[in-house]
């Protein structure tokens, strides 16, 4: 075992200790509650389903009541930190132009709230998304505020995955919530490699 793994669990050891005390729990009642915040669970098995290659489908609309363009793709999901979360890579091009995007998504059980990232070549930020779902995982909704990069103001952006079937998922991303001009921007739809 290395001396960073061994510090890192007598500190962990003490603070445990430490918190233990203060609330007053013993170090069993404390490791019980800390073993079921940190252990996969149900959540996370839906999302590990995702692991695997995917063709894309990616429908977007410039505007609300425009015409939809389409474009493909492929993703690929791979599960870590012991199923705890799934990473994602999607390719494709927009308007003719290369994208590339990477994501993280997992399941807070500290929260009872999803979480997830996202990152791509069209932009220098990184968005950070909490998400909650009403049917156990199939439907989740991220409502957040993404920056407008030519404004810098935040725009409200709803985020929809929806869980069709072992084979098929989509994503959706709404502009404008809110307002009048509220509007399906893209809708990506992931259809599993045979």
């Amino acid at each position: 075992m290395s001396k960073l793994a061994v510090l890192s669990a007598i500190v962990l050891c003490a603070w445990n200790l430490s918190f233990a005390q203060d609330n007053g729990m013993t170090e069993d009642e404390m490791m019980q509650k800390w073993l079921e915040a940190a252990s996969p669970g149900p959540q996370h098995a839906l999302l590990a389903k995702r692991a695997g290659e995917w063709d894309t489908t990616i429908k977007y609309w410039m505007e609300p009541g425009g015409e939809a363009m389409e474009s493909h793709g492929t993703r690929t999901y791979e599960v870590l930190n012991g199923g705890r979360v799934v990473g994602e890579a999607s390719y494709s091009e927009m308007m003719g132009i290369p994208f590339e995007a990477h994501g993280m998504t997992g399941y807070d059980n500290s929260k009872k709230m999803y979480w997830s990232t996202w990152t791509d070549n069209m932009a220098t930020s990184a968005l950070y998304m909490e998400g909650t779902s009403s049917d156990s995982g199939k439907t989740v909704v991220y409502d957040t505020a993404e920056e407008n990069l030519i404004t810098g103001e935040k725009d409200p952006v709803r985020f929809i995955t929806r869980w069709v079937s072992d084979d098929t998922h989509v994503l959706e991303s709404w502009h404008g919530v809110g307002t009048p001009n509220e509007f399906k921007m893209v809708e990506i739809t992931c259809t599993r490699k045979k």
